[in-house]
């Protein structure tokens, strides 16, 4: 195996880690979640996820790991207000808007759209 691919598989193996601490640092908490209308909700301005600066984030692709892991099926991946990861996609079958820390990689915020 050369070195690259150690690199990538040692990697992977970390950020399956990070994975499985965060969702059990998250498991006795209840998702935050807005069943709003049956469309999404526009960005609000209250929505601050982070004040941390960038050189802090999760790299967007441990994020979109961290998420998948998590059960999200992410159909748009974006940064929203400057300070969250924001995912179009669907988990559990609903299609959702969640908004995360990009620091802790924790769900600041779900829409379902029914």
């Amino acid at each position: 195996m050369n070195h690259a691919v150690r690199n990538v598989a040692a990697s992977a193996v970390g950020a399956l880690a990070l994975a499985v601490s965060a969702l059990a640092a998250e498991a006795d908490k209840p998702p935050v979640q807005s069943a709003g209308p049956s469309s999404f909700s526009r960005e609000r301005a209250e929505d601050v996820c982070t004040r941390e600066p960038r050189s802090q984030w999760l790299p967007e692709a441990e994020m979109r790991l961290l998420a998948e892991f998590r059960g999200y099926k992410i159909a748009t991946f974006k940064i929203a207000n400057g300070s969250c990861y924001e995912i179009y996609g669907f988990k559990s079958g609903n299609m959702v808007e969640a908004y995360f820390d990009p620091v802790t990689s924790k769900l600041v915020r779900q829409n379902i759209a029914k």
